[in-house]
Protein backbone atom coordinates (compact mmCIF):
# COMPACT_ATOMS: atom_id res chain seq x y z
CA UNK A 1 0.00 0.00 0.00
CA UNK A 2 1.81 2.94 -1.75
CA UNK A 3 1.03 6.66 0.00
CA UNK A 4 4.43 7.56 0.06
CA UNK A 5 3.34 10.94 -1.41
CA UNK A 6 0.27 11.37 1.11
CA UNK A 7 3.05 11.14 4.21
CA UNK A 8 5.55 13.71 2.47
CA UNK A 9 2.81 16.65 2.27
CA UNK A 10 0.94 15.68 5.49
CA UNK A 11 4.70 16.37 6.90
CA UNK A 12 4.84 19.46 4.73
CA UNK A 13 1.60 20.66 5.82
CA UNK A 14 3.01 20.05 9.95
CA UNK A 15 6.33 21.71 9.37
CA UNK A 16 5.42 24.76 6.57
CA UNK A 17 9.39 23.70 5.47
CA UNK A 18 10.18 21.71 2.10
CA UNK A 19 13.54 21.34 4.02
CA UNK A 20 12.42 20.39 7.57
CA UNK A 21 9.63 18.22 5.79
CA UNK A 22 12.13 15.95 3.70
CA UNK A 23 14.64 15.24 6.42
CA UNK A 24 12.80 12.72 8.36
CA UNK A 25 12.27 11.04 5.08
CA UNK A 26 15.81 11.12 3.94
CA UNK A 27 15.29 12.75 0.50
CA UNK A 28 15.98 16.58 -0.90
CA UNK A 29 14.01 19.24 -0.98
CA UNK A 30 13.49 19.57 -4.32
CA UNK A 31 12.65 15.81 -4.55
CA UNK A 32 10.11 16.87 -2.04
CA UNK A 33 9.20 19.66 -4.34
CA UNK A 34 9.33 17.37 -7.74
CA UNK A 35 6.75 14.73 -5.64
CA UNK A 36 4.61 17.67 -4.79
CA UNK A 37 4.34 19.26 -8.22
CA UNK A 38 3.45 16.27 -9.68
CA UNK A 39 0.49 15.42 -6.94
CA UNK A 40 -0.83 18.31 -7.97
CA UNK A 41 -1.04 18.22 -11.63
CA UNK A 42 -2.81 14.89 -11.05
CA UNK A 43 -4.87 16.18 -8.72
CA UNK A 44 -5.68 19.50 -10.87
CA UNK A 45 -5.49 22.09 -8.24
CA UNK A 46 -2.62 23.48 -6.35
CA UNK A 47 -2.19 22.11 -2.93
CA UNK A 48 0.22 24.65 -1.33
CA UNK A 49 0.56 27.93 -1.29
CA UNK A 50 3.85 30.19 -0.26
CA UNK A 51 2.89 32.85 2.61
CA UNK A 52 5.73 34.22 4.92
CA UNK A 53 8.10 31.88 3.93
CA UNK A 54 5.77 29.12 4.82
CA UNK A 55 3.99 26.15 2.63
CA UNK A 56 0.29 26.66 4.03
CA UNK A 57 -2.51 24.15 2.06
CA UNK A 58 -4.73 25.78 -0.13
CA UNK A 59 -8.46 25.17 0.10
CA UNK A 60 -8.06 21.71 -2.18
CA UNK A 61 -4.87 21.19 0.30
CA UNK A 62 -7.01 21.21 2.90
CA UNK A 63 -9.09 18.50 1.43
CA UNK A 64 -6.26 16.27 -0.40
CA UNK A 65 -4.92 16.38 3.33
CA UNK A 66 -7.89 15.25 5.73
CA UNK A 67 -8.34 12.44 3.30
CA UNK A 68 -4.86 11.52 3.30
CA UNK A 69 -4.49 11.28 6.92
CA UNK A 70 -8.07 9.05 6.56
CA UNK A 71 -5.60 6.41 4.34
CA UNK A 72 -3.00 6.75 6.66
CA UNK A 73 -4.92 5.74 9.29
CA UNK A 74 -6.59 2.91 7.36
CA UNK A 75 -2.71 1.65 6.08
CA UNK A 76 -1.83 1.48 10.08
CA UNK A 77 -5.09 -0.40 10.88
CA UNK A 78 -4.71 -2.69 8.01
CA UNK A 79 -1.44 -3.63 8.94
CA UNK A 80 -1.84 -4.16 12.32
CA UNK A 81 -4.30 -6.51 11.32
CA UNK A 82 -2.13 -8.40 9.56
CA UNK A 83 0.49 -8.28 12.04
CA UNK A 84 -1.98 -9.97 14.49
CA UNK A 85 -3.30 -12.72 11.81
CA UNK A 86 0.38 -13.45 11.35
CA UNK A 87 1.67 -13.85 15.06
CA UNK A 88 -1.72 -15.59 15.75
CA UNK A 89 -0.85 -19.74 16.03
CA UNK A 90 -3.16 -21.90 13.54
CA UNK A 91 -6.23 -23.03 15.55
CA UNK A 92 -7.04 -25.89 12.97
CA UNK A 93 -4.78 -27.41 10.13
CA UNK A 94 -7.18 -28.98 7.21
CA UNK A 95 -5.94 -31.19 4.25
CA UNK A 96 -8.33 -32.02 1.72
CA UNK A 97 -8.39 -33.93 -1.42
CA UNK A 98 -9.56 -32.03 -4.86
CA UNK A 99 -12.41 -32.75 -4.41
CA UNK A 100 -13.91 -31.57 -1.52
CA UNK A 101 -11.50 -28.18 -1.81
CA UNK A 102 -13.56 -25.96 -3.20
CA UNK A 103 -16.63 -26.56 -1.16
CA UNK A 104 -14.27 -26.57 1.96
CA UNK A 105 -13.01 -23.16 1.00
CA UNK A 106 -15.89 -21.42 -0.31
CA UNK A 107 -18.36 -23.15 2.14
CA UNK A 108 -17.44 -24.56 5.25
CA UNK A 109 -13.97 -22.26 6.28
CA UNK A 110 -16.36 -19.12 6.15
CA UNK A 111 -19.01 -20.52 8.74
CA UNK A 112 -16.37 -22.12 10.54
CA UNK A 113 -14.56 -18.59 10.57
CA UNK A 114 -17.71 -17.09 11.63
CA UNK A 115 -18.14 -19.26 14.60
CA UNK A 116 -14.42 -18.50 16.08
CA UNK A 117 -13.44 -14.92 14.13
CA UNK A 118 -10.37 -14.95 16.37
CA UNK A 119 -9.38 -18.24 15.07
CA UNK A 120 -6.81 -18.51 12.39
CA UNK A 121 -7.59 -21.72 9.92
CA UNK A 122 -5.13 -23.53 7.39
CA UNK A 123 -6.15 -25.10 4.75
CA UNK A 124 -4.24 -27.26 2.27
CA UNK A 125 -5.03 -29.17 -1.00
CA UNK A 126 -3.20 -32.50 -1.44
CA UNK A 127 -3.96 -36.14 -2.73
CA UNK A 128 -5.85 -38.49 -0.43
CA UNK A 129 -2.74 -40.42 0.30
CA UNK A 130 -0.70 -37.39 0.68
CA UNK A 131 -3.54 -36.40 3.33
CA UNK A 132 -3.57 -39.61 4.99
CA UNK A 133 0.51 -38.75 5.86
CA UNK A 134 -0.06 -35.22 7.15
CA UNK A 135 -2.58 -36.75 9.45
CA UNK A 136 -0.31 -39.57 10.83
CA UNK A 137 2.82 -37.16 11.11
CA UNK A 138 1.15 -34.08 13.20
CA UNK A 139 1.02 -32.18 9.56
CA UNK A 140 -2.60 -31.37 9.80
CA UNK A 141 -5.56 -32.05 12.63
CA UNK A 142 -8.61 -33.15 9.47
CA UNK A 143 -8.41 -34.10 6.61
CA UNK A 144 -11.23 -34.73 3.72
CA UNK A 145 -9.77 -37.59 1.40
CA UNK A 146 -11.24 -40.21 -0.87
CA UNK A 147 -10.62 -44.35 -0.06
CA UNK A 148 -11.32 -47.19 -2.12
CA UNK A 149 -12.31 -48.96 1.76
CA UNK A 150 -12.48 -47.52 5.01
CA UNK A 151 -11.09 -48.88 8.20
CA UNK A 152 -7.53 -47.46 9.44
CA UNK A 153 -6.40 -48.38 12.74
CA UNK A 154 -4.42 -45.08 13.54
CA UNK A 155 -7.15 -42.64 12.29
CA UNK A 156 -10.81 -42.00 13.12
CA UNK A 157 -12.82 -42.36 9.71
CA UNK A 158 -16.21 -40.55 9.24
CA UNK A 159 -17.89 -41.85 6.24
CA UNK A 160 -19.97 -38.63 4.45
CA UNK A 161 -21.33 -40.62 1.54
CA UNK A 162 -20.09 -42.45 -1.47
CA UNK A 163 -19.33 -41.95 -4.73
CA UNK A 164 -18.19 -43.62 -8.30
CA UNK A 165 -16.26 -43.15 -11.32
CA UNK A 166 -17.85 -42.65 -14.67
CA UNK A 167 -16.82 -41.66 -18.02
CA UNK A 168 -17.47 -38.16 -19.32
CA UNK A 169 -17.33 -37.73 -22.78
CA UNK A 170 -16.75 -34.13 -24.20
CA UNK A 171 -19.52 -33.54 -27.11
CA UNK A 172 -17.09 -32.14 -29.31
CA UNK A 173 -15.74 -35.98 -29.90
CA UNK A 174 -19.01 -37.56 -30.65
CA UNK A 175 -20.37 -37.72 -34.09
CA UNK A 176 -23.49 -35.71 -34.52
CA UNK A 177 -26.46 -37.78 -34.07
CA UNK A 178 -24.27 -40.39 -32.17
CA UNK A 179 -26.45 -41.22 -29.09
CA UNK A 180 -26.15 -45.27 -27.85
CA UNK A 181 -22.30 -45.48 -27.07
CA UNK A 182 -20.03 -47.24 -24.66
CA UNK A 183 -16.76 -46.65 -23.76
CA UNK A 184 -15.81 -49.58 -25.95
CA UNK A 185 -16.58 -47.73 -28.89
CA UNK A 186 -14.45 -44.81 -27.63
CA UNK A 187 -11.34 -46.40 -27.81
CA UNK A 188 -9.94 -44.16 -30.57
CA UNK A 189 -10.16 -40.70 -28.49
CA UNK A 190 -7.74 -39.82 -26.34
CA UNK A 191 -8.25 -40.52 -22.33
CA UNK A 192 -7.33 -37.92 -19.75
CA UNK A 193 -6.20 -39.82 -16.40
CA UNK A 194 -4.44 -38.89 -13.28
CA UNK A 195 -0.96 -38.60 -12.94
CA UNK A 196 0.86 -41.99 -12.33
CA UNK A 197 1.29 -42.36 -8.21
CA UNK A 198 -2.19 -40.62 -7.00
CA UNK A 199 -4.49 -42.39 -5.37
CA UNK A 200 -7.10 -43.04 -8.28
CA UNK A 201 -4.84 -43.94 -10.98
CA UNK A 202 -4.59 -47.23 -10.17
CA UNK A 203 -8.42 -47.71 -10.29
CA UNK A 204 -8.49 -45.62 -13.99
CA UNK A 205 -6.47 -48.12 -14.77
CA UNK A 206 -7.74 -51.33 -13.65
CA UNK A 207 -11.29 -49.46 -15.51
CA UNK A 208 -9.90 -49.68 -18.38
CA UNK A 209 -7.92 -52.92 -18.51
CA UNK A 210 -11.42 -54.29 -17.48
CA UNK A 211 -12.41 -53.24 -20.40
CA UNK A 212 -9.73 -53.96 -23.06
CA UNK A 213 -9.05 -50.66 -23.40
CA UNK A 214 -5.17 -49.46 -23.97
CA UNK A 215 -5.43 -45.84 -24.80
CA UNK A 216 -2.76 -44.74 -27.19
CA UNK A 217 -2.83 -41.64 -26.40
CA UNK A 218 -3.13 -40.22 -22.82
CA UNK A 219 -3.25 -36.80 -21.05
CA UNK A 220 -2.36 -36.95 -17.74
CA UNK A 221 -3.58 -34.54 -14.97
CA UNK A 222 -2.57 -33.17 -11.45
CA UNK A 223 -6.18 -34.20 -10.00
CA UNK A 224 -9.91 -34.08 -10.92
CA UNK A 225 -10.13 -30.50 -11.06
CA UNK A 226 -7.88 -30.44 -14.28
CA UNK A 227 -8.88 -33.54 -15.76
CA UNK A 228 -12.61 -32.17 -15.56
CA UNK A 229 -11.10 -28.90 -17.14
CA UNK A 230 -9.82 -30.86 -19.69
CA UNK A 231 -12.53 -32.84 -20.79
CA UNK A 232 -14.36 -29.69 -21.05
CA UNK A 233 -12.28 -28.17 -23.56
CA UNK A 234 -12.55 -31.37 -25.82
CA UNK A 235 -9.19 -32.60 -24.89
CA UNK A 236 -10.43 -36.50 -24.61
CA UNK A 237 -12.55 -38.52 -22.15
CA UNK A 238 -11.92 -38.10 -18.32
CA UNK A 239 -12.83 -40.87 -15.65
CA UNK A 240 -14.24 -38.64 -13.03
CA UNK A 241 -16.62 -38.56 -9.84
CA UNK A 242 -20.03 -38.82 -10.99
CA UNK A 243 -20.68 -35.77 -8.46
CA UNK A 244 -18.62 -33.90 -10.34
CA UNK A 245 -20.38 -33.80 -13.43
CA UNK A 246 -24.01 -33.53 -15.05
CA UNK A 247 -24.85 -34.66 -18.18
CA UNK A 248 -26.20 -32.29 -20.71
CA UNK A 249 -23.62 -29.62 -19.91
CA UNK A 250 -21.49 -30.39 -23.08
CA UNK A 251 -20.90 -34.22 -22.03
CA UNK A 252 -21.78 -37.19 -22.39
CA UNK A 253 -21.74 -39.42 -18.61
CA UNK A 254 -21.14 -42.86 -19.18
CA UNK A 255 -21.92 -44.95 -16.11
CA UNK A 256 -19.36 -48.13 -15.59
CA UNK A 257 -20.76 -51.28 -15.01
CA UNK A 258 -19.71 -52.60 -13.03
CA UNK A 259 -19.24 -49.56 -10.67
CA UNK A 260 -16.54 -48.76 -8.57
CA UNK A 261 -17.56 -47.08 -5.78
CA UNK A 262 -15.26 -45.60 -2.87
CA UNK A 263 -15.69 -43.39 0.43
CA UNK A 264 -15.66 -40.03 1.16
CA UNK A 265 -14.56 -39.29 4.23
CA UNK A 266 -13.40 -36.92 7.10
CA UNK A 267 -10.68 -38.36 9.15
CA UNK A 268 -8.68 -37.04 11.88
CA UNK A 269 -5.73 -39.00 14.68
CA UNK A 270 -7.28 -41.84 17.21
CA UNK A 271 -5.32 -40.31 20.11
CA UNK A 272 -5.52 -36.20 19.23
CA UNK A 273 -7.69 -34.34 21.60
CA UNK A 274 -10.25 -32.35 19.85
CA UNK A 275 -11.14 -28.76 19.56
CA UNK A 276 -13.61 -26.99 19.99
CA UNK A 277 -12.68 -26.01 16.22
CA UNK A 278 -12.43 -29.24 15.51
CA UNK A 279 -15.87 -30.47 16.80
CA UNK A 280 -17.05 -27.57 14.79
CA UNK A 281 -15.34 -28.30 11.59
CA UNK A 282 -16.66 -31.76 12.41
CA UNK A 283 -19.96 -30.88 12.32
CA UNK A 284 -20.25 -28.81 9.48
CA UNK A 285 -18.97 -31.42 7.14
CA UNK A 286 -21.43 -33.96 8.33
CA UNK A 287 -24.35 -31.63 8.08
CA UNK A 288 -22.93 -30.18 4.80
CA UNK A 289 -22.04 -33.16 3.06
CA UNK A 290 -25.02 -35.19 3.92
CA UNK A 291 -27.29 -32.43 2.74
CA UNK A 292 -26.20 -30.82 0.15
CA UNK A 293 -22.59 -31.62 -1.01
CA UNK A 294 -22.37 -34.39 -3.99
CA UNK A 295 -26.37 -34.82 -4.30
CA UNK A 296 -26.49 -36.01 -7.89
CA UNK A 297 -29.49 -33.72 -7.95
CA UNK A 298 -28.08 -30.78 -6.99
CA UNK A 299 -24.54 -31.29 -7.95
CA UNK A 300 -23.64 -28.48 -11.27
CA UNK A 301 -20.05 -29.80 -11.75
CA UNK A 302 -18.66 -26.36 -9.70
CA UNK A 303 -18.34 -27.96 -6.00
CA UNK A 304 -16.43 -30.66 -6.62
Amino acid sequence: MDVTVMEYLLALSREGSLTKAAEPFFISPSALSQRLAREEKEVGFPLFRREGGRFLPTREGAVYLRYAQEILTVKQETYQQIARLSSRAVSLRIASSPQFFQAVSEELLPQLQKEFPDARFDLQPADSHVVRHWLLNGLADMGLLCLLSTGDSLLEQVTLGTDRLAAAVPDVLLSPGQEDVSLEDLRELPFILLREGSSFRTLENEILSERGLYPGNVYEAEDFLVARDLMRAGTGIALLPESMIRPGTGCRLLSLSPSKPYYRVLAYPKYAAPSRESQAFHRLCLSFFSKRAYNKEEANGEHP
